[in-house]
């Protein structure tokens, strides 16, 4: 996994592109990963708006960390932010867009998620987004939600946002491991926390899935298809249709993520909240 987080970093910084760059080839820009990107902001601002209230007393932990997006918007908003990755590389490229942001609030550190060396009921909310689906060790995915119940506060929130079905017939693919709705919320109940809220993100997979399957992992704001030269259509066509694909993608899931069709889509946000008992 650090390998795997490690490379994506590097991607980040553009390093990607030049290993790969006798294959493939900058194409046309991605405007379903663009949607994509502010939809996942959009549905976790809500929840932390309209559900949770998070007030600016508030302390956050972010739980793979990344490149510090999630850090640094809730660093904007709260005391204190603590964020973590597994990956050294990511946590350098945080810092390093942190630091842009000029935020003094905001700690980095190299930790892994299923072993946090932080004190017990330390913050107000954890965060993890899709950071869960990628353990394929049933074990250490456990250890790491339990982790997650164990720094939180008492009233406190965990907010996943995670690819979690109402039932799986495949349980992973090469690069996810895929866990109900219900597997989070049994370990979870174990240790107190309590599903309180969850909603449907992806409902639109059927459209997003081929526009988002080959895109550069980049974390840059103007993502790019990278497309195989030996089969490479007209740029323009591209770009036309990964634009139509997202306005219908964007009806789908953010005027049907919670009706009774949201029981269909795979990517959920789950929040959690942990009580006495």
């Amino acid at each position: 996994m650090e390998r795997y987080w490690s490379f994506v970093a590097l991607e980040a910084q553009d390093l990607g592109a030049k290993l790969r760059s006798d294959k493939w080839k900058k194409a046309a820009r991605n405007r379903l990963a663009d949607y994509a990107d502010r939809r996942a902001r959009d549905f976790v601002v809500e929840v932390v708006k309209e559900v949770i209230k998070l007030d600016r007393s508030a302390r956050v932990l972010d739980v793979g960390c990344g490149p510090g997006k999630w850090s640094i918007m809730f660093a904007k908003t709260c005391s204190s932010v603590t964020a973590v990755d597994i990956s050294p590389n990511m946590i350098l490229l945080a810092r390093k867009n942190a630091e842009k942001e000029k935020l003094e609030n905001l700690d980095f550190h190299v930790m892994n998620v299923s072993r946090l060396d932080v004190a017990d009921e330390t913050y107000d909310l954890v965060n993890c987004v899709t950071v869960l689906q990628h353990m394929f060790d049933d074990d250490e995915w456990r250890k790491a939600v339990l982790e997650f119940a164990r720094v939180t506060k008492k009233g406190g929130y965990i907010l996943l946002f995670e690819v979690a079905p109402s039932f799986a017939v495949k349980k992973r693919t090469s690069n996810l491991r895929i866990r109900t709705m219900r597997q989070y919320a049994n370990e979870l109940g174990k240790v107190h926390a309590h599903l309180v809220y969850w909603r449907a993100v992806d409902l639109s997979l059927p459209i997003t899935y081929l526009g988002l399957r080959n895109y550069a992992a980049s974390f840059n704001k103007r993502v790019y298809y990278f497309i195989s030269r030996r089969r490479l259509p007209t740029p323009g066509l591209l770009s036309f249709l990964s634009w139509g694909s997202a306005l219908l993608a964007r009806v789908i899931d953010y005027k049907l993520g919670e009706t009774p069709l949201s029981y269909l889509s795979l990517g959920r946000i789950l929040l959690f909240q942990k009580t006495s008992r």
